[in-house]
């Protein structure tokens, strides 16, 4: 019957901006980038339920096994059989014959690859190899139209006729036997679809076995099911049978690698009997089964030989002589030139990264170990020196209870008594506090404690209204402590030292206050002297003091100096210096008159002298002018000096006239621990006065 007008799709082309093809779905408005079936050619159809994928590269199509990874630009031998038989079905279904065409619905793909040979040889039993459709005959395609019809209906055994009865069948499963039947004794494969089963059976009593369609839809997927199983099993059994022909064969074959493909496989087992009745599927099936096991034991071998490797360089290591300063060039030149790397075959396999992690691995552990022994030897250390430096303070301590240490005694006067002392010499050369710090800090601990005994024994005297003066004697001193009853908490020594301490500083301060009187002093007379210049016109350098006086009684300077001999002495002075600025302006005068007079007479002598003689004159003559004004300068520059140092004075002395006793007290003990802080570094020039000093004294 003629074949119905064909509807047209819904599928439509397009092309991205990449140049990517994609079809898109009027309806549905779905994308795809493959190629939707209904568009799809018989051949392309065909193509997708077997291993062989198509791809274009630059317009070319070529090739690629899925199973095999094999790539051809040309078509595969049994992809032209396919499309040889294809095309032969679409001729005769363009004559009008009735063909059974490949159904939409397939089963598995190694079900596919099975297709091609004949049911009778897939279900046959292993004897002598059947021949396949891989064979050269199939290759060359000589099998006619009719041989290839009869591969597709393969021979039904004959089955017991079963008969439809009045009726119809009682039983289900009986009724479902019967159209089982029915559809075997027709042909019916799994290349037969629905539609096609419907027209070759409908027409026969045994359609009518079961009563519905969905139950007929259902016997045949049970009987398709049924011959796909049964090519199934039929194909392990083959390959079971085949598996340890072919793996004998590899293994005895010494171009067959881990690494080895089909390509290579047909070319070595080409004129194999069993090699070429075996199908193509079959045979790269079971040579990557091959591949993939010699492999795995490469890999297997080849992880237990790095660990072995591995292990036994860590030991090696080990007994070499590496440090944790060698390098890895170092290392590596003791690894590969020890007599156990010579010996082992295996360890000299080893690649290098491997060497250096052993190496690297092993000189972290060297590293952390050098770590832990740096920190283990420097708390020994400081352990060490914070032991001697205890010792040390026990030795201070030592001679301040013997009497040979006290508070004003110095590092040069203990130092021979110590020099021989192991609690001495076990503190040199260790970190931190040296002997002579140690011995700063006592000194400063004994001075402070004496700051306090000697501040509460004045609040103590304070409280009862005495109070130690320049005049004090140590003997009333001694006897106000008795009086208060706290000579238990000053013994004798220490009364001494507090009464000397606090009566040197008033002697201090005494002798202090007489210094800023005798400077103020001078400062009022050099004020005096600088204020007579104000009046300098009216006193002539011939007057007395007397005849003087009347100029300059008024001046503020002159009512601010109050003894009569101050006044004379700054009016003498500014006298004599009036008289020493004319003695040098006079003879100033007389050398410019001799060398005028020295000129003229050159000049007169010798008319002909050059112009750069006179010049060098003039330019002597130059000088001496220059050197009175510069003269003049310093003169006035030593004045403006002196006023302004007058002036600092005067404010320095405004500002000690409100400090306290204590707080200059406090001054002078400071500047006393600086002095003897800088005894220690200015020692060298001490001791050479001395000329006793010991070697090896600090």
């Amino acid at each position: 019957m003629p074949a119905s007008p064909a509807k047209k799709s819904q599928w439509s082309e397009y092309t991205n901006s990449e140049g990517r093809k994609y079809w898109s779905h009027a309806t549905t408005k779905q994308s795809v980038w493959e190629k939707p079936d209904e568009l799809k050619t018989p051949f392309e159809k065909a193509l997708a339920k077997t291993q062989w994928k198509q791809y274009t590269s630059k317009d070319r199509p070529y090739y690629v096994n899925t199973a095999t990874k094999e790539t051809k630009w040309d078509l595969p031998p049994e992809l032209k059989e396919l499309k040889a038989k294809i095309d032969r079905e679409e001729e005769r279904r363009a004559q009008g014959l009735g063909s059974p065409a490949r159904s939409s619905r397939s089963p598995t793909p190694e079900d596919i690859r099975e297709l091609r040979e004949a049911a009778a040889n897939a279900i046959a039993p292993y004897g002598s190899l059947p021949p396949s459709t891989d064979s050269p005959q199939s290759r060359r395609g000589s099998e006619t139209p009719q041989v290839a019809q009869q591969q597709q209906t393969p021979n039904v055994p004959n089955l017991p006729v079963i008969i439809m009865p009045p009726g119809g069948f009682a039983d289900r499963l009986k009724a479902e036997e019967a159209f089982i039947y029915l559809l075997k004794r027709e042909g019916i494969n799994e290349q037969w679809t629905w539609d096609q089963t419907m027209r070759k059976i409908i027409m026969d009593p045994l359609y009518k076995a079961l009563d519905t369609l969905a139950e007929k839809k259902g016997a045949f997927e049970k009987h398709i099911n049924t011959i796909l199983e049964t090519r199934r099993q039929a194909k392990q059994l083959r390959i079971s049978k085949l598996r340890p022909v072919f793996h004998k064969l590899f293994a005895s074959s010494p171009e067959i690698k881990s690494y080895s493909t089909m390509k290579t496989a047909e070319k070595v087992f080409e004129n194999n009997r069993y090699w070429r009745e075996a199908q193509f599927d079959e045979r790269a099936m079971i040579l990557e089964e091959y591949v993939d096991d010699l492999r795995r034991i490469e890999e297997t071998a080849e992880r237990e030989l790095r660990s072995q490797n591995l292990k036994v360089l860590s030991d090696l290591i080990r007994t070499l002589d590496i440090s944790v300063s060698t390098r890895w060039r170092e290392a590596h030149d003791l690894i590969v030139s020890s007599d156990e790397f010579k010996l082992d075959k295996d360890l000299q396999k080893i690649d290098t990264i491997d060497m250096i992690q052993v190496y690297d691995t092993y000189s972290r552990q060297l590293e952390l170990e050098h770590e832990e022994e740096s920190r283990k030897l420097k708390i020994e250390n400081v352990r060490k020196a914070r032991k001697a430096r205890e010792n040390f303070k026990v030795l201070l301590h030592q001679l301040q209870e013997q009497g040979s240490l006290d508070r004003s005694s110095k590092f040069k006067d203990i130092y021979k008594t110590i020099r021989d002392d192991e609690r001495y010499l076990a503190l040199l050369g260790l970190q931190g506090s040296n002997p002579l710090d140690l011995f700063m800090d006592h000194i400063d601990d004994l001075n402070e404690e004496f700051e306090t005994a000697s501040q509460k024994l004045v609040r103590a005297l304070n409280k009862d209204g005495k109070e130690i003066k320049l005049e004090t004697k140590f003997a009333e001193l001694d006897g106000w402590v008795r009086e208060l009853r706290i000579e238990s908490q000053f013994d004798e020594r220490l009364r001494r030292d507090i009464y000397d301490l606090i009566h040197g500083k008033l002697k201090q301060a005494a002798e202090d206050e007489i210094r800023r009187n005798e400077r103020r002093r001078r400062h009022r007379i050099d004020d005096l002297r600088y204020a007579l210049k104000k009046v300098g016109r009216h006193i002539d350098l011939e007057m007395t003091y007397e005849e003087a006086l009347p100029h300059m009684k008024d001046l503020p300077e002159f009512k601010e100096v109050t003894e009569e001999e101050d006044r004379k002495a700054a009016f003498e002075k500014f006298i004599k210096r009036q008289k020493e600025k004319l003695k040098e302006a006079e003879s100033s005068d007389r050398y410019e008159k001799d060398r005028k007079y020295s000129y003229s007479r050159e000049k007169r002598e010798d008319e002909s002298m050059d112009i750069d003689e006179k010049e060098r004159d003039r330019d002597a003559g130059r000088s001496s002018r220059k050197d009175r004004e510069r003269d003049d300068r310093k003169d006035r520059d030593k004045e403006r000096h002196r006023d302004g140092h007058r002036d600092k004075d005067r404010e320095r002395e405004r500002k000690r006239g409100s400090v306290g006793v204590d707080e200059k007290d406090k001054e002078r003990e400071r500047e006393n621990k600086r002095r003897r802080m800088s005894s220690t570094s200015n020692r060298k020039e001490r001791d050479d006065g001395d000329g006793d000093v010991e070697e090896g004294e600090i």
